[in-house]
C-alpha cells in the first residue's frame, strides 16, 4: 500500500498571504523507512488549496478551495487513484476563506471553517458548515451551518469573527470551533444527523487578544490543546468527564529569542501522545512540548523548520518522520523524530514545491 503526501498550495496572489508560485494539490510518494519524498504528479483547476483532509478508508481526498467567480469557498472532493486524483465534485462553504476542515469521528460528515476575514456586506459568512459524505465518498449539500459573531481587542485581526479550526471530541458528540476573532473556543452538540446545537457550557473564553488557531485533542477526550496566534502560546485543557466543561491546566508562552515576532501555526499531538509540535512562522522554527502528567507544558526542543513560514506539519504514518510545509520558501521539509527524547534531526530532505499551504500523508 503506497504511501502519499498530499500538498495544497496557494495558486494565485493573495493580500495576507503573499507571493503565489502554487500549482494546485501535489501528489508526492514518501518511503516511510528513509523519510525520502518523490514527487509523482500534480492536480491543476483548483485554486488556493489552504487545507486538506485525507479520508484512505474510502480512498478520497478533500480540499478547501476558491473559485473565480463566486462569492464564497468551495470543497472539492477527490478520488485516490493510481492514475492521480479523479475530482468527484465540489460544494460552496456558505462563507469565504474557508480554512480548516475535518472529518466527524464516524466518517459519515465533513466539517469546514470559514475564516470569513473581509466579506463585502451580503456575502455569505458562515462561520461552520457541515456536509453530509455519500457511500461513494462525494459531498451532499450542506446540512448545517452556522455565524459567529463578536470581536477582540486586536484591531487589525479581531474586528470580527475568524472561526480557524473544527474538530470533534473524540467520543464524536461535541464539535469545538476555534475562533481567533473572538477568542473563543465555540461547542457545539453534534447530532447524529449531523446537526449543530448550542453548547455554552462547554465553550472556553482566552485572555482578549490572544487568537486561538488550532487545536488536537486527546484521544481519551480527557485533554485538549489550542495554539494561538496572535500572542503565541500553547494552552493546555482538561475536559470534565461528566459535564464536558474545559478548565485550564497550563499556557506556555512562547518566547522571542532575538527580540523578533512569533507567530504560531499548526499543532501536531505525537503518536505517543506526550509530545506536541508547532510551527513559528515568520521566525521560522518548530517548537516541541513535552505534556506532564499534570497536564503541564515543558520544552524539549526548538529546532529551525527548514525554510520560511512553516505554516503546516505532517507526522507520517509510522510517526518517525515529520513534513513541515515551508510556504514562503517553496519548499517542503522532512525530519526525523526521536519521540523519546521529543527531539527532531537535523532536515534530511529538502523538496521544492511551489508554495505549500497544507501537508497530508497517509497510506492509500
Amino acid at each position: 500500500m503506497p504511501i502519499y503526501a498530499f500538498t495544497g498550495s496557494l495558486t494565485r496572489p493573495m493580500p495576507q498571504y503573499g507571493a503565489a508560485n502554487g500549482q494546485g494539490i501535489g501528489r508526492l510518494v514518501f518511503n516511510d523507512d528513509t523519510g525520502e519524498l518523490r514527487l509523482a504528479d500534480f492536480t491543476g483547476g483548483v485554486d488556493d488549496t489552504a487545507w486538506l483532509v485525507t479520508d484512505p478508508a474510502r480512498g478520497r481526498l478533500y480540499s478547501t478551495c476558491e473559485i473565480t467567480g463566486t462569492n464564497q469557498s468551495a470543497i472539492a472532493a477527490y478520488a485516490v487513484e493510481a492514475e492521480g486524483l479523479r475530482l468527484i465534485g465540489r460544494q460552496p462553504t456558505l462563507g469565504n476563506e474557508a480554512c480548516h476542515a475535518s472529518l466527524s469521528r464516524d466518517g459519515r460528515f465533513l466539517l469546514v471553517a470559514n475564516y470569513n476575514g473581509a466579506n463585502p456586506e451580503g456575502y455569505p459568512d458562515a462561520a461552520l458548515t457541515v456536509f453530509p459524505i455519500g457511500t461513494d465518498g462525494s459531498l451532499g449539500d450542506p446540512i448545517a451551518s452556522v455565524r459567529h459573531t463578536g470581536s477582540g481587542p486586536n484591531r487589525d485581526r479581531q474586528l470580527s469573527a475568524h472561526a480557524h479550526c473544527v474538530v470533534s471530541s473524540p467520543a464524536g458528540d461535541v464539535v469545538y470551533v476555534a475562533d481567533l476573532g473572538i477568542d473563543k473556543l465555540v461547542a457545539y452538540d453534534f447530532g447524529n444527523d449531523g446537526s449543530l446545537t448550542r453548547a455554552p457550557d462547554k465553550d472556553f473564553a482566552f485572555p482578549p487578544g490572544l487568537g486561538p488557531r488550532h487545536l488536537v485533542f486527546h484521544p481519551d477526550g480527557s485533554a485538549l490543546f489550542v495554539v494561538s496566534e496572535l500572542i503565541a502560546t500553547v494552552v493546555s485543557l482538561a475536559v470534565d468527564p461528566t459535564t464536558g466543561a474545559l478548565s485550564q491546566r497550563d499556557a506556555f508562552r512562547i518566547p522571542s529569542l532575538d527580540g523578533g515576532i512569533v507567530q504560531s501555526a499548526g499543532i501536531l499531538l505525537a503518536p505517543d501522545n506526550r509530545h506536541l509540535f508547532v510551527s513559528l512562522r515568520v521566525c521560522d522554527e518548530i517548537l516541541v512540548l513535552r505534556i506532564e502528567a499534570d497536564g503541564r507544558l515543558t520544552r524539549t526542543a526548538r529546532v529551525k523548520s527548514g525554510g520560511n513560514t512553516p505554516r503546516d506539519l505532517a507526522f507520517s504514518p509510522s510517526g518517525k518522520h515529520l513534513v513541515v510545509a515551508n510556504q514562503d520558501s517553496d519548499r517542503l521539509t522532512v525530519f526525523r523524530v526521536d519521540h523519546a527524547s521529543g527531539t527532531l534531526s537535523e532536515p534530511i530532505q529538502h523538496l521544492e514545491i511551489g508554495t505549500p499551504m497544507s501537508v497530508k500523508l497517509a497510506a492509500f
